[in-house]
């Protein structure tokens, strides 16, 4: 027999070969095609943002169909003809959530009295409450959620042993001073979610997130005077850092600096006019000196 020929048996054994593998790969699928819910789950996710330490309800949840290779077991799927999305309404959510996220259980704290507060808080970080009061809290704007700057308001004269001017001087010395910068504020009062008509919040104390060496400086920050919070603005983040310096009455008046240059003198020859004082800053410690004439 010719190469030719037997090379065309070869070719026509094999194609038949084909053909007949592809007609029982296909009579296979035709037999038990894929179910594409077996491929896919329901997964619960937001159906709209929600702010930190607000409830949630039914109707800020909804079921997203995802592939099933990608699901995690973290995620809240739908079981059967259960709604999941019943259990989740009332829980308050740790932090802000946002629309088309799913639903995680450490996204959530349940709405009981009994570590709520512990459970909205960042791992690491800890709550501690100030007084406030109308004017200290920005008239009660702000609310549960926002960042906040904490600020000092002291009378130096009042706080440092031995340096009270006499009555017959009168001079105040204050300073201002920010302690901490970009603080979540958790609860006013016991209120730990803004108010559902976004209205003001009235209070006595403020619930702030806050490190365990922040905290530290809040105790001795509340022992030098009065706590004033800023509210920072919603585009800025809540980096924590202390900036320098300070805001002193010498430095932000000029009537005052007129009365220090021009005040009689006290001890020394009588009659003698006084120098002019000049505020210097010693690494953050603010001084008088006196110029002879």
């Amino acid at each position: 027999m010719k190469p030719a020929v037997i090379i065309m048996i070869v070719a026509a054994l094999a194609a038949t070969l084909t053909a007949i593998l592809v007609k029982i790969w296909l009579d296979q699928h035709a037999a038990n095609p894929a179910d594409p819910v077996t491929q896919s789950i329901e997964v619960i996710v937001l159906a709209r943002s929600v702010a930190a330490g607000a409830p949630l309800q039914s109707d800020d949840l909804r079921y997203d169909r995802w592939p099933a290779a990608l699901a995690s077991p973290r995620l809240m799927v739908r079981q059967g003809s259960l709604d999941g999305r019943s259990a989740l309404a009332g829980q308050i959510a740790r932090r802000a959530l946002f629309e088309g996220e799913p639903v995680t259980a450490e996204a959530t704290a349940h709405r009981d009295n009994v570590g709520l507060m512990a459970g909205l808080l960042t791992p690491g970080m800890r709550a501690v409450s100030i007084p406030i009061s109308n004017p200290s809290a920005v008239s009660g704007f702000i609310t549960p959620g926002d960042l906040v700057d904490v600020m000092v308001a002291a009378d130096l004269a009042r706080t440092i042993d031995g340096n009270r001017p006499p009555p017959s001087d009168k001079l105040l010395r204050f300073a201002a001073e920010t302690v901490l910068t970009g603080i979540r504020v958790l609860a006013v009062d016991q209120q730990y979610s803004r108010a559902s008509d976004g209205g003001a919040v009235q209070g006595k104390t403020a619930t702030l997130e806050v490190s365990p060496k922040q905290a530290e400086i809040l105790t001795v920050a509340g022992q030098l005077g009065p706590l004033q919070l800023v509210l920072r603005g919603k585009g800025e983040d809540n980096t924590t850092i202390v900036p320098p310096g300070f805001s002193g009455d010498v430095e932000i008046s000029g009537a005052l600096r007129a009365l220090l240059a021009n005040r009689p003198a006290t001890g020394g020859a009588l009659g003698r006019r006084p120098g002019p004082l000049v505020g210097i800053n010693r690494a953050g410690s603010v001084t008088l000196e006196e110029f002879v004439r």
